[in-house]
């Protein structure tokens, strides 16, 4: 290491004829004429630093493009499961509407069957009540005539010694035979009215319970279909539960569905401006590239600069002043195109960042990169040092498209810069 670069500078500056300087400078003009023609290491084609990661992201691309169709047909297939389940379910429903429009029907029958029953009782009862009273007269009508047949023949036939000993006269006696016997038949006609009512009775009472017994069947009848009803009902009623069920699981699938398929969407559109970015490649970040090390901007883009030698020139890049053993870092992804000394550069790096975009950064004490590497935004490419600047100072940036110079100060982040 120099143990006085700048006193070595002056002493240099100094010692040097007139004539010598004049060598110097002729020299030093035609390597730099040379050495500013864009480097070519080989003849091939450059390669693309980005053909890798295109592949990756349109592998991407076609197997999320994939997946969302597989999802958009499964939520097509969950829809349809949706629309069938609700047919089903609308059918369910008007069966439902049907069976309870049945139970009520059925409800009022079963009513009016249970009404015309209780009715139909009534009526047994007040005619087996009339029969019994009907029967009751009738028995006390019987045990009064039997009374009165029985004194009757106790005083048996009118003959010659009724007459002779009764204190009557032959027509009173006569008289009081006739009436006895006209009660008799009078009670008779009763009896036999009673018997006549009773029959009746029995009659309509058997027709009554005739009726009643076809009641009860109807009746039977009518809660045995309620009962086939209501089961019906249950039975409906749980596949209609089931479809419903079913439907919020298929719904339930096509929101899960489409949420999948929004999310491969978002990633979709993740991709395809990756994609873009890669495309676009370094015009993307325009104005966003980290500069290659943090420091003080001292030749400008188009600027006439002079070396310590004397030399003029007019700067197709920039120079960056920045303290030796600061770290030079790449400014975007690429692949070193060129790792080594350059004539009229020095120690150099050349990117190849795609699309013809070419970064040149030069005048650094140490190479930390090699021909063929792949670098990332950041990765360090070089360290600074003062025997590397000794005629040029500062850190000398350039950036070509294809063989055209950018000011690369329209493509840097020049917060980080002084300028």
């Amino acid at each position: 290491m120099w143990p006085n670069i700048k006193l070595m500078r002056y002493q240099l500056h100094k010692q040097l004829s007139v004539c010598t300087r004049q060598i110097l400078i002729c020299t030093l003009a035609t390597l730099l004429f040379t050495a500013l023609q864009f480097p070519h290491t080989t003849g091939a084609a450059p390669e693309d630093p980005h053909q890798e990661k295109k592949e990756q992201i349109d592998k991407g691309i076609k197997k999320t493009t994939i997946n969302i169709g597989r999802l958009k047909e499964g939520i097509k297939r969950q829809e349809e499961q949706i629309r069938e389940t609700k047919k089903i379910e609308l059918t369910l429903l008007t069966e439902l509407q049907d069976i309870d429009t049945r139970v009520v029907e059925q409800n009022h029958k079963i009513d009016t069957l249970e009404a015309r029953m209780a009715n139909q009782e009534k009526m047994v009862s007040d005619k087996k009540a009339e029969m019994a009273q009907a029967a009751s007269l009738m028995h006390g009508v019987q045990s009064h005539v039997k009374r009165r047949m029985q004194a009757f023949y106790k005083l048996g036939e009118l003959g010659l010694i009724h007459i002779s000993f009764s204190d009557q006269t032959l027509p009173e006696l006569l008289s009081f035979q006739d009436s006895f016997l006209a009660l008799i038949k009078y009670d008779q006609r009763i009896i036999d009215t009673y018997r006549a009512t009773i029959s009746e009775l029995e009659q309509a009472i058997d027709s009554l319970n005739l009726q009643e017994t076809i009641l009860a069947e109807l009746l039977a009848e009518n809660l045995a279909e309620q009962e086939k009803l209501d089961g019906l009902k249950l039975e409906k009623e749980r596949l209609l539960d089931r479809i419903q069920t079913q439907a919020k699981l298929h719904q339930q699938a096509v929101d899960e569905m489409e949420a999948a398929a929004d999310r491969l969407t978002a990633s979709l559109k993740g991709l395809k401006e990756e994609e873009k970015q890669i495309e676009e490649g370094f015009l993307y970040d325009k104005g966003s590239h980290p500069p290659p090390l943090a420091g003080k901007v001292i030749a400008r883009f188009n600027e006439e600069t002079t070396n310590l030698l004397g030399i003029s020139s007019i700067s197709k890049g920039i120079a960056i002043d920045a303290p030796s053993g600061s770290t030079v870092q790449a400014v975007d992804e690429g692949i070193v195109q060129f790792s080594g000394y350059l004539r009229g550069y020095g120690n150099t790096v050349i990117v190849n960042h795609g699309h013809q975009y070419y970064t040149i950064t030069s005048r650094m004490e140490r190479l930390l990169v090699k021909k063929g590497q792949r670098v990332d935004r950041s990765t360090e490419i070089g360290i600074m040092g003062e025997t590397a600047t000794l005629l040029t100072p500062g850190l000398y940036f350039e950036l070509r498209k294809d063989t055209d110079h950018l000011d690369p100060l329209e493509w840097l982040d020049t917060a980080r810069l002084k300028q």
